[in-house]
């Protein structure tokens, strides 16, 4: 355990809503980081789309982890003291997620469709069930769906979650028990085969595979709340840089082959990489907590079209398919960007805020109050 984490393990607790005020002032940083990830997860899908060959930007389809990382950190001011409205709670997150997403899974439903295509396990993908069969299934529609129903699970979670492991010494514990649950399945995948082995691969892309990226985000949450000074920030900058510089030249030099070859890294890359996120998301959040206004615009504009970038991204390259004859490799992937940034942020302005809006007005009138 780093020193930094042990400084942090040892702050003493205090009320949740002090702590949570503290962080509350740079939201901007995180949904600057949220806006980023979405970008990093395109570039990874749109790069040998566009020609080039596999560098360490690959690395970035890792973004989905620093999105995990980021959902642990945004709700874990529920493990330190706020109060948590579950009905309310769980009526915004239904509005959040659900209503984009069914309509990402329609579009793609529909471009299959009018290229002949079959579309099958729509119902499947419509109750977050793609992911509890087949890789094939999961990624039927669109790759990037397969982390949602892990999502989901953790906000059906939280509740349980905070009542059992609230505070500094209960996020330990979750943290610990967490990574020993990972462990133990990677390591009853390499023992196992057949059947067994398929049935553990899917419990790994599911909540108790992945619980543990999610308490690193709330352990960074806490350290954030502690008030680190520069030069544990600066230190945790340099170690998540090079840890993930140190993991995507892993990537970069021999892809998964290099990766399942790794004995530490086969089955816990995901892991290694949240850490990496985990440590560099401490060291930037509350930095700077009065950025220019530009700054501050950019970030909050990049989170807002970062789930319609994550869910739509796919889809262009379909789509604009026909007109791709004679179009060099990198313009093509260029064109892909753009009309994903178009359809994000029209589908956020007349689709996503309204539903956001519409399940926020539900929720205070369901239990809005916390208790």
């Amino acid at each position: 355990m780093t020193s930094e984490k042990m400084q942090f393990l040892s702050v003493r607790p205090m009320g949740g809503m002090a702590v949570a005020a503290r962080v509350s002032g740079n939201e901007w940083s995180v949904e600057l980081l949220r806006g980023l990830a979405a970008l990093m997860v395109m570039y990874a899908h749109y790069y040998a789309l566009a020609g080039l060959d596999r560098n360490l930007f690959a690395f970035f389809f890792t973004g989905v982890d620093l999105f995990f990382v980021i959902s642990g950190f945004v709700f874990a001011p529920y493990f330190f003291g706020k109060g948590l409205a579950r009905r309310a709670f769980l009526i915004r997150r239904v509005f959040r997620i659900y209503p984009l997403y069914v309509a990402a899974l329609c579009l793609y439903a529909l471009q299959r469709w009018t290229s002949g295509q079959e579309v099958d396990h729509f119902l499947t993908h419509l109750f977050f069930l793609h992911t509890t069969q087949t890789r094939e299934i999961a990624f039927h529609f669109n790759p990037a769906f397969w982390s949602l129903p892990p999502e989901v699970e953790f906000y059906l979670a939280l509740p349980l979650l905070c009542a059992l492991f609230s505070g500094v010494r209960g996020v330990a514990r979750l943290w610990v028990l967490a990574l020993a649950a990972h462990l133990v399945l990677v390591w009853g995948m390499g023992e196992a085969g057949g059947r067994s082995r398929a049935v553990l691969e899917i419990v790994l892309l599911h909540l108790p595979g992945l619980l543990v990226e999610f308490a690193l985000g709330i352990v960074a949450w806490r350290a954030v709340a502690a008030r680190p000074g520069a030069v544990p920030r600066l230190l945790l900058a340099v170690a998540g840089v090079a840890l993930w510089w140190g993991l995507a030249r892993i990537y970069r030099d021999g892809g998964d082959a290099a990766i399942d070859a790794t004995w530490w890294l086969d089955g816990n890359l995901g892991v290694w990489a949240a850490t990496a996120y985990a440590a560099m998301l401490t060291a930037v959040v509350g930095w700077v907590a009065e950025p220019p206004a530009w700054l501050r615009w950019f970030a909050i504009g990049l989170g807002n079209l970062s789930f319609g970038v994550y869910l739509f991204h796919n889809l262009m390259p379909s789509v604009l398919a026909p007109w791709r004859d004679g179009v060099p490799g990198p313009v093509f992937a260029l064109c892909c960007v753009a009309a994903t940034l178009c359809l994000a942020w029209a589908m956020h302005r007349y689709f996503e805020e309204p539903a956001r809006e519409f399940g926020r007005a539900l929720a205070a009138r369901n239990g809005g109050q916390a208790r």
